[in-house]
């Protein structure tokens, strides 16, 4: 389930998961987490049967109007893949994703939720930058292909570099919105790790808002390691906005500490 929420309203503290907040002797809590990966298991056979199709049909059409259609198949899928697990969405200030402007929104990174808590959220236009090594996983990977959905090739700097230029057209020419993660990688103890300066650059590049969403509760739902997540309570909260129009080539570096330390604050890292 999804909902949204206002900040200035909203006074509820907890996220993540529910057995924290209910008494469970371990045999219980095996038997859920067995329950849960079968359902997860035949949820991820039905995706991967649409995921396909959806590829074939795309690849059938040579991608024509595949960017207006992507949105909503993403939107669908993320959110089936959540609610089989358990997983409740709250959204704060949904406003900053609405209507169609170029955007970065720009997510901590801390769980495998987070692929599919960036998907419920996907707003019309909406796409995002994938590492390449994507591109090898069954069914998934396949739609990324099909999609054309931009991919960045870490290890070689100068196919990095063109990934970055395609991202900046497609704001530019499509008024997309991109979700990416500046970390890079997803944190491995679920603190907030070191920030990339590619996204920065891009964002020099572009008269475009940038979005900083913190996401609350995908860690302990389904921390690094644990293959199934815990039915819980997770928050995607919109906390500001900046305008991209005083970046340059010359300070990303202070832009990229800059929105760090919101990250950090708002998690309380700092």
């Amino acid at each position: 389930m999804t909902s949204e929420v206002d900040s200035e309203a909203d006074n509820t503290p907890f996220c993540g998961p529910y057995e924290q907040n209910a008494a469970g002797d371990l045999s219980s809590r095996i038997k859920s987490v067995a329950r849960n990966a079968m359902v997860l298991g035949a949820g991820w056979g039905a995706a991967s049967v649409g995921l396909t199709a959806a590829s074939a049909f795309a690849l059938g059409t040579l991608r024509i109007r595949s960017a207006s259609y992507l949105p909503p198949i993403v939107r669908t899928c993320s959110k089936f893949l959540l609610g089989l697990q358990g997983i409740d969405v709250e959204i704060v200030n949904p406003e900053f994703l609405a209507g169609r402007k170029p955007r970065l929104v720009f997510l901590n990174h801390t769980s495998q939720l987070d692929m599919f808590l960036m998907g419920s959220i996907f707003p019309s236009y909406g796409t995002t930058l994938f590492k390449r090594e994507i591109l090898f996983v069954p069914f998934f990977g396949w739609a990324i292909f099909a999609f054309d959905v931009p991919t960045i090739n870490r290890k070689n700097l100068a196919k990095a570099i063109a990934s970055l230029e395609r991202v900046a057209s497609l704001v530019t020419e499509r008024a997309a919105t991109v979700f990416i993660s500046p970390e890079g990688t997803r944190s491995r103890d679920g603190k907030l790790g070191p920030f990339k300066k590619g996204p920065f650059h891009l964002a020099a590049q572009l008269d475009a808002t940038i979005v900083v969403a913190v996401i609350r509760g995908a860690k302990e739902c389904q921390p690094m390691g644990q293959l199934v997540a815990s039915p819980g309570l997770v928050r995607i909260e919109l906390v500001a906005e900046i305008p991209t129009k005083d970046f340059t080539a010359e300070n990303v570096d202070a832009k990229c500490a800059e929105v760090r330390a919101i990250f950090a604050r708002e998690l309380g890292e700092e």
